[in-house]
């Protein structure tokens, strides 16, 4: 079939003008990257909806980002602040009223130390019942105590100690800053000691606890608010006036 040249004219002006309409419309400006961790984006960082933050939430977080910011009563547990601190990552607490309805769950630490038979699994089953519970690796008694003590110290955290030498464990522990550590053979005697104590660390020989009679235990001095240090523990030492020795 053919054309006449007035008609092929027609046809390549039609196309040239279609060519030049497509050209000069406006393009779409491209849809901004998803964030990589599935959460949305705050001005100069991310911004985390998680009540409880943890190591694994930051790990999630698109590389390169330097500012966090969560609901002003999450809870960020202390390994999350330790790679935060270790990555440079600023975490920036959100306001409003999340903060009275969300009340923050203190951390509770539970670690063992010079134990035999299967304390790890006991270890496990309290952290599972207890909110914010985190469970330190095993390691020798100084190191398990310097740990606690650091957690203390910064969180405001408690703590379990599973030990077979529980008076060696306390006096180590009573030596470390920010420790406040009791030990027993039964549970009411425990929480009668740590309530006298204002104590914020228990020790206890997991051969003198049933694993139901340890979790009840930890539930019930994790919930309790830490009153204040008795007079006597809290005052600096008198010194000594005794002239027989150098001090």
């Amino acid at each position: 079939m053919t054309h006449d040249p007035e008609t092929i004219r027609k046809l390549v002006a039609e196309v040239i003008a279609r060519i030049t309409a497509s050209a000069a419309a406006p393009v779409a400006p491209a849809p901004a990257p998803a964030s990589t961790s599935g959460q949305p984006q705050a001005a100069g960082g991310v911004a985390l909806t998680d009540k409880v933050v943890t190591l694994a939430s930051l790990e999630r977080l698109p590389a390169g980002t330097a500012r966090v910011t969560v609901a002003a009563g999450a809870v960020v547990t202390p390994s999350a602040r330790e790679h935060a601190r270790d990555a440079g990552i600023e975490i920036v607490r959100g306001s409003g009223p999340a903060a009275t309805k969300t009340p923050a769950v203190r951390p509770f630490i539970i670690a063992h130390a010079e134990c035999g038979g299967d304390v790890a699994g006991r270890c496990a089953t309290i952290a599972r019942g207890v909110p914010g519970a985190q469970q330190l690796p095993a390691t020798g008694l100084p190191d398990v105590v310097a740990a606690l003590a650091t957690h203390a110290s910064r969180d405001g955290a408690r703590g379990l100690l599973l030990s077979g030498r529980p008076a060696a464990a306390v006096i180590l522990a009573n030596r470390s800053t920010g420790l406040r550590a009791v030990t027993a053979r039964d549970a009411a005697g425990l929480l009668a000691a740590a309530a006298e104590c204002s104590a914020n660390l228990v020790v206890v020989d997991p051969k003198a606890f049933s694993s139901v009679s340890l979790e009840r235990v930890c539930g019930e001095f994790a919930r309790r608010e830490l009153g204040p240090a008795p007079a006597e523990l809290a005052a600096a030492p008198t010194p000594c006036g005794c002239k027989a020795h150098p001090h």
